[in-house]
């Protein structure tokens, strides 16, 4: 499969016009990574943006339950083939705001996220497309994300309670 091939199998690039798909292509570089490899960490610089190609990998963060402990990598999102991650990489400022971690065997296309904000900067139909799409996305797993954690905090407000009341 080529690289605009699997652009247009991508959630936020499929669709696109071809001459949009084109200049995103000559940005992508292959890359694959092994089960349990980081393939970036929450808080570092955000410089690359990310499609899965291949595998499946978890969005972690670090939830610290109770005060003075060690905080727990949580996943609260499943990345799939064709998802894209990694969108600090495009948005100021630019840290990554989730852990990214390989579950299985991974492959992706890397976009180094400065070199795709001037694509987008320079074509303002791609840009502003793009940027609506990206927006959706940050949208969707916020909303994921909340009710992940919000689920999981009433189960320990919930043990709290029953423990106090013992």
């Amino acid at each position: 499969m080529t690289i605009i091939d699997t652009l247009k199998s991508s959630e936020l690039f499929g669709g696109l016009e071809a001459d949009h798909l084109k200049k995103v292509s000559v940005l992508c570089r292959g890359g694959s990574y092994q089960p349990g490899m980081m393939v970036f960490k929450e808080g570092d610089e955000a410089t690359e943006f990310y499609v899965l190609t291949d595998g499946r990998l978890a969005l972690e963060m670090e939830v610290r339950p109770v005060p003075n402990r060690p905080a727990i990598p949580t996943a609260v999102e499943v990345v799939t083939e064709g998802e894209s991650f990694g969108w600090s990489a495009l948005i100021e400022p630019h840290v990554y705001t989730l852990s990214a971690r390989c579950m299985t065997n991974c492959r992706v296309l890397t976009i180094k996220g400065d070199m795709l904000h001037k694509v987008m900067a320079d074509d303002a139909g791609l840009g502003f497309e793009l940027m609506k799409r990206l927006a959706q996305l940050i949208a969707r797993r916020l909303v994921h994300t909340r009710l992940r954690l919000t689920s999981g905090l009433g189960l320990v407000l919930l043990g709290k309670e029953l423990g106090a009341s013992e």
